[in-house]
């Protein structure tokens, strides 16, 4: 129990550290609101009410989930089947930098291994803790309620968001590490070699990508795109998503391609999901709209329509 409470006050620690540039970015939204001057009356019909009443995106609701985390999936898995002449240089950067890192996995990998677990070991442990989708809930109720009690949709809406950005990012690694088969780079506890530390694809594990990345980086993204105009933000942000993947490396539990690969789709599903709140995302599956409903004569039922 001793051992325990060294942790404890670090986990602590960190999770105020998250929860206190929430707070700090919502009261300063609070004063903002106060101070604003009242807004110019335009008459009904003029060029300039249509400038200062644009059409408002709807707003995230929680039932509203399951239909978005659909939408979401479709895109996201047949996005890479529709490339653009602009997702070039990314693509190459991609896969150049994710093809070093395997090259290089085994001897990080085994490195790591030869040596007994130290204080950086305990510490990763620690830290992998921020990655999880129990800690990510939390942060996001947090936000929630925290919005809701000053009267704040917009926290709200990004508390919405995020939760359904880690449930895309939970559905996605599952895929892949299900597909990928790599061994992590040492068993439970970081002392013995699971597979030889080797790194290699198709041999029964779960490490590709790192699931703690994933979901640490698509909950930042969305908190930094959403607050993209303080940049203290998105760098709070990121780091400690950048943090838990570090982590994820010391405590021996992931390889530095997993991270790396973790990392990069955490950001791009963050990405789609903050952005699908702003506008109306280029995708011809926006236009499906799944609906359940109870039947006249008893049950229940989905109704599917398509925008024409």
């Amino acid at each position: 129990m001793q051992s325990l409470a060294p942790r404890c006050r670090i986990v602590g620690c960190l999770f105020l550290a998250l929860l206190q540039p929430t707070i700090q970015v919502l009261a300063a939204d609070e004063a903002k609101q106060t101070k604003a001057p009242p807004p110019t009356i335009a008459q009904p019909g003029s060029a300039d009410a249509a400038a200062l009443h644009p059409p408002k995106p709807q707003a995230p609701l929680f039932r509203d989930l399951p239909r978005d985390i659909f939408r979401d999936q479709v895109f996201l898995w047949l996005r890479p089947f529709r490339p653009r002449r602009a997702d070039l240089p990314w693509a190459a950067a991609f896969f150049g930098t994710t093809a070093g890192l395997i090259a290089v996995d085994r001897h990080v990998g085994q490195g790591l291994s030869a040596n007994p677990p130290g204080a950086g070991y305990q510490f990763g442990k620690t830290v992998s803790a921020l990655g999880t989708p129990l800690t990510g809930g939390a942060i996001a109720g947090t936000f929630y309620l925290v919005g809701r009690a000053r009267k704040d949709p917009y926290a709200q809406a990004t508390s919405i968001l995020s939760i359904r950005a880690v449930v895309d990012s939970v559905i996605i690694v599952q895929a892949l590490k299900g597909a990928t088969q790599r061994p992590r780079p040492t068993f439970s506890g970081g002392t013995t070699r699971d597979h030889n530390a080797d790194g290699q694809f198709f041999s029964g594990g779960n490490s590709f990508p790192s699931g703690h990345t994933i979901g640490a980086f698509s909950f930042a993204t969305v908190i930094a795109e959403r607050y993209r105009e303080r940049p203290w933000v998105p760098v709070t942000a990121y780091s400690l998503a950048g943090l838990v993947g570090v982590a994820r490396i010391v405590e021996r539990q992931h390889f530095p391609s997993d991270v790396f690969v973790g990392a990069a789709l955490g950001y791009l599903i963050g990405r789609h999901v903050a952005h699908s709140a702003e506008a109306k995302p280029s995708s011809t599956w926006n236009r499906l709209h799944i609906e359940p409903f109870v039947p006249a004569y008893g049950g229940s039922a989905f109704s599917f329509s398509w925008d024409l």
